[in-house]
């Protein structure tokens, strides 16, 4: 079996820890029931909320320490809800969780990956007649180009 790559790697961190968004775990929402790693499954007339996490897109480092051995890598995650009730203040709910499971989390993200940083959300409007509300926040981290 092959090494995971760092990307892939970097993806199940995020997952890990976005897993762990349950009312149980003190969050608002629960979010965290339904992440997943291929987009295309959050279709809302299957799934009533969910996250869709994946790369979208790998830069130079701009951190000059580790210029040659690292990319900054900005992960994407898509949140969809079916829109019930007060629809935008639980998507509110849901994107303040996300920022809670992600702050001060370097433990649980793989050796030699940089916090993800937030770099920006904006909501995802869904087409006329469709019933649901959307985000799309993007992070950035600094990871290995290679596994070691």
């Amino acid at each position: 079996m092959s090494e995971k790559t760092p990307r892939k790697l970097l993806l199940e961190a995020f997952r890990d820890n976005l897993q762990r968004i349950t009312p149980a775990a003190g969050y608002r929402t629960s979010i965290g029931e339904v992440v997943t790693l291929e987009p295309g499954q959050l279709d809302p007339e299957q799934v009533s909320a969910g996250l869709a996490i994946y790369i979208d897109k790998q830069e130079r480092a701009t951190d000059p320490a580790v210029l040659r051995t690292h990319r900054l890598t900005t992960v994407a995650l898509v949140v969809k809800r079916n829109t019930e009730g007060a629809a935008e203040e639980t998507l509110d709910d849901v994107l303040d969780d996300i920022e809670r499971a992600l702050l001060n989390r370097q433990p649980t993200w793989p050796a030699g990956y940089g916090q993800p940083q937030f770099q920006s959300m904006e909501p995802l409007r869904a087409p006329a007649g469709a019933d649901w509300v959307g985000a799309l926040a993007r992070y950035t981290s600094h990871i290995p180009i290679v596994t070691r």
